[in-house]
């Protein structure tokens, strides 16, 4: 039998332990890959921690001290010196740590950060309280912002909500503005560089903004409602939130107790009183200022590319605050009632002497900050104001006009055949230049630059008017131009400017609201160049102001003849053209644009006055309005009565209206022909004029008697006045225009009818002195005579019914004899009414005389001559017309001369009588 072999038992226990060895190694090694994990987590959290470092440090970049230098706000001043107004989009004037009250310290310690004299910028406690709270969600943690971390965020890093910009405020708060700045530098950054509600920034200008007073003023509970504002400045803002101010000023006040600063008794007072009865109720109304104001920063903006909203500045300005504000009750309706709300005007007032502009109308119902400006902006035809700029003046410079340069108002086209009318659709006359301007004639004006471009070309008068600060887009000066027609159109602005160079001498001045500009940040001071080149000869102004200042007062005056000063004004009026009035459906007595240019020897005003847009509803009608405004304005101008001083260039002469070229006036000129004009020195009138003289004599007067009766002959002289070959050359020259042949026919009805007609006067010369005998207009005249015995003649050159320019007379002598004498008793006189009587001016009626002969009514049959001053008239008519046409209150007397011839014989019979008449 085999025998199986027995197997060899292995032991458990050592079985076990071999897996428990396994089973170690296998734990340490994973126990090593932990710790080799943990290790390089390690190593790379504190790589990553100073990487994070260097990131910070490296992205902080170096440290910027001017980068906590505040802007502070553009701060304007106006003529006198007076703070008008701050610029900014951040509201801001800074203050020393010096100026600083300690109870706003205190209170924005207490409530901001109340170890902040103790720590180096960074607060440990709250940072890690804060940062704990915040990691468990609790949004209440705050987020541990010491003062300095406050001021690096505000000015060196960002406001972003970020991990990385929090490590930039702590990095820069311990490692630069601790180091380098004190806690009082820190404290004074903090406090001009928060933003405290609306657009204001710092503690001083919040002062000022909410209570009216310096920061270093402030009282307990204005301190701690500043004090609140720094964490929600608008939330909290007592204008728009009382209710959240009020209790933001209670949280301060608990806290400065909390920290010693003050005791609750002083807390409860404080406490008791109303935020809104510590405003002074401004909050964010409009400066009273702003049209002006905006006028500044604009002009600003121009000259030096800098926005005064963006850039600090000190600027001094030419604001007279008295001035504008007159004119800012007119824009509000006060002193002047607006005919609708509507209605749209644009003002400019400048100092004739400076240029500087002291007060502008920006335009109605402005809200807010740079709204249209109708001063500077709003480009409108100027109608007839341009006249004196296009028309007259550049005659008065360059052709040598003067006051008295002649015009004839008629029908009239430009040079290409245009026609044109006058604002009336009629016709004056013959007129001068003073006239025709100061009842603004379009015809006149059109001649007189039509003239002046003949004269001196199209360039010269350009030139000329650019220098008035008009620039023309291509250079050229057009015909309508002198009555306004300009497609561009002009501001007030510009108007006002050009009319100073007429007040001041001929000097223009570009106009400036900016005398000097203050950049805040560096100090540098820039001040604004003021030019004030000659464009025009001091007469050329001269002439200009004397005839503005007629039409001022004699003329259309625009709403300036409330002025109560020496003042010269002209008015100006667009139209609208057929095709504009039938598109819109306006009526026929619409107009545009309505404008008044005057000034004074101080300032100049313009006004427009109209509507934005073309409407059937709303249009000017009339310049009643506008003269109305015109006149409110004019009440806010320094009244002056010192005259317009007249330079030695320019003369006054006496000229006898109807002279071409001007002549004096003789001695004996009618007085209603005389006019005062003035001219430049040396082209005054020389020569006097012979239209009126003295006639000459007759010569060769001879008389002779036969056949009962005496024939008297001579040699006569007709004057050139009087002369239709002389007056026909006389009115062909240009002046006259087309109506030199109805020019002609005037003159020569007026010699005819007027004077009577040039002819001779027959005198028969007695002891009691000449009886008038008759009037002839041929060189010969017979004379019956009544009695034997020697007869004395003398014959007198002249018009019939001008007695102040009969010639002397000549005399002569002849013997008669043989004559039949009659009974000159027979021959009666009835005065028809009261002998001595009296009317009033302009209601005279003649009644006239009945002649008898031998108790016989011969009254048709007599032939009877009425004389009064001199004149004589033939007809009762006649008579009544010359007295009536007499405007002084005076006795005169009307001498009746009566001829009669019998019929039993061929002698003349004459007698005469008087009536005395009283005008009252």
């Amino acid at each position: 039998m085999k025998l199986k072999k027995k197997k060899k038992k292995t032991s458990i226990s050592t079985k076990k332990k071999k897996d428990l060895r396994i089973k170690k190694k296998e734990k340490r090694k994973w126990w090593k890959k932990i710790l080799s994990l943990m290790l390089v987590c390690c190593s790379f959290g504190i790589f990553a921690v100073f990487g994070f470092c260097i990131y910070i440090v490296s992205t902080c970049g170096e440290f910027d001290p001017n980068a906590l230098a505040n802007q502070d706000q553009t701060v304007i001043y106006d003529s006198k010196g007076n703070l008008i107004a701050k610029l900014g989009i951040e509201k801001r004037e800074s203050v020393n740590y010096s100026d600083l009250p300690q109870v706003l310290i205190d209170a924005i310690v207490a409530t901001e950060d109340s170890r902040f004299f103790q720590h180096n910028g960074v607060d440990g406690a709250r940072f890690v309280k804060a940062a704990f709270g915040q990691l468990l969600g609790n949004s209440s943690a705050g987020g541990a912002s010491t003062l300095t971390m406050q001021v690096v965020k505000n000015n060196l890093t960002s406001r972003d909500q970020t991990i990385v910009r929090k490590f930039k405020d702590v990095y820069l708060a311990v490692f630069f503005m601790e180091r380098k700045y004190t806690k009082n530098e820190i404290l004074e950054f903090y406090v001009n560089d928060s933003l405290l509600g609306g657009n204001v920034y710092g503690v001083e200008e919040a002062s000022k903004y909410y209570f009216g007073k310096s920061v270093s003023d402030l009282s307990l509970p204005e301190a701690a409602l500043i004090a609140g504002l720094f964490q929600s400045p608008n939330g909290d803002n007592p204008y728009k939130n009382p209710e959240n101010a009020q209790k933001r000023m209670k949280t301060v006040l608990k806290l400065m107790v909390r920290h010693g600063y003050i005791t609750k008794e002083e807390a409860d007072l404080a406490n008791s009183i109303d935020v809104s009865s510590l405003l002074i109720g401004v909050g964010d109304s409009d400066n009273e200022f702003q049209g002006f104001i905006d006028t500044v920063v604009s002009e600003i903006i121009k000259k030096t590319d800098n926005d005064p909203a963006l850039v600090s500045m000190e600027i001094h300005t030419t604001l007279d605050p008295d001035i504008q504000r007159g004119i800012n009750k007119i824009m509000k309706g006060e002193g002047y009632k607006w005919v609708n709300d509507v209605v749209q005007a644009g003002i400019t007032i400048i100092d004739v002497n400076s240029g500087a502009i002291t007060a502008v109308g920006t335009g109605r119902n402005r809200t807010g900050e740079r709204q249209w400006n109708y001063a500077t902006q709003t480009k409108r035809q100027p109608g007839s104001t341009a006249k004196p700029i296009f028309a007259y003046a550049p005659g008065f410079e360059l052709d040598n006009f003067s006051t008295y340069q002649l015009f004839v108002d008629e029908a009239w086209s430009y040079s290409d055949g245009t026609p044109f009318n006058n604002w009336d659709a009629g016709y004056q006359g013959l007129m001068t230049l003073r006239s025709a301007l100061s009842v603004s004639r379009n015809v006149p004006a059109v001649k007189s630059l039509q003239t002046v471009i003949k004269d001196v070309g199209n360039k010269k008068v350009s030139e000329f008017v650019s220098k008035l600060g008009i620039h023309l887009t291509d250079n050229t000066v057009y015909e309508a131009y002198a009555i306004g027609g300009l497609d561009e159109g002009l501001t007030t602005a510009q108007m006002a400017a050009a009319y100073a160079a007429f007040a001041n001498g001929g000097y223009y001045i570009e106009p400036y609201t900016v005398t000097s500009i203050t950049y805040r940040e560096n100090g540098e001071t820039t001040e604004f160049e003021v030019k004030k080149p000659r464009v025009m000869e001091d007469y050329t102004a001269y002439l200009m102001t004397n005839v503005l200042e007629y039409a001022a007062h004699y003329g259309f005056s625009g709403g300036t003849s409330s002025y109560r000063g020496t003042v010269a004004a002209k008015t100006g009026t667009s139209n609208y053209t057929e095709a504009v009035m039938r598109a819109h459906g306006l009526p026929s007595y619409a107009v545009n644009d309505l404008w008044t240019v005057a000034y004074t020897p101080q300032y100049s005003i313009a006004l427009w006055y109209g509507y934005d847009k073309i409407d059937s509803t709303y249009f000017n009608g009339s310049g009643a309005p506008k003269d109305q405004l015109m006149s409110a304005i004019m009440q806010y101008i320094p009244v002056t009565n010192e005259p317009f001083k007249m330079p030695e260039s320019v003369v006054a002469s006496q000229v006898e209206f109807g002279t071409w070229p001007a002549a004096l006036p003789s001695q004996y000129t009618p007085a209603d022909l005389i006019r005062t004009e003035y001219f430049h020195r040396g082209t005054q009138p020389t020569e006097v004029s012979d239209r009126f003289d003295k006639a000459k004599d007759v010569t060769n007067l001879k008389a002779s008697y036969a056949s009962n009766a005496i024939k008297l002959s001579w040699k006569g002289s007709t004057p050139s006045s009087a002369d239709e070959a002389y007056l026909k050359e006389y009115f062909s020259q240009s002046v006259w225009g087309n109506s030199g042949a109805a020019m002609l026919q005037d003159r020569l009805n007026y010699n005819n009818n007027t004077l009577g007609g040039f002819g001779y006067h027959i005198y028969l010369k007695t002891n009691n002195g000449l009886t008038d005998v008759g009037f002839t207009k041929e060189e010969n005249f017979t004379y019956t005579p009544k009695t034997n015995g020697k007869y004395n003649f003398v014959v007198k050159a002249g018009y019939r019914n001008l007695a102040s320019s009969i010639s002397d007379g000549v005399n002569v002598s002849v013997d008669v004899s043989g004559v039949k004498d009659n009974d000159t008793s027979q021959l009666v006189l009835t005065m028809v009414g009261e002998k001595n009587l009296e009317t009033s001016l302009g209601s005279y009626k003649e009644m006239g005389i009945k002649v008898s002969y031998s108790d016989e009514d011969v009254t048709d049959s007599a032939k009877i001559t009425y004389v009064i001053d001199g004149k004589r008239y033939t007809s009762t008519s006649e008579l009544e017309t010359y007295v009536n046409s007499l405007t002084n209150a005076d006795k005169y007397t009307i001498k009746y001369q009566v001829s009669y011839t019998p019929s039993d014989g061929d002698e003349q019979i004459t007698t005469s009588t008087t009536r005395t008449v009283t005008l009252k």
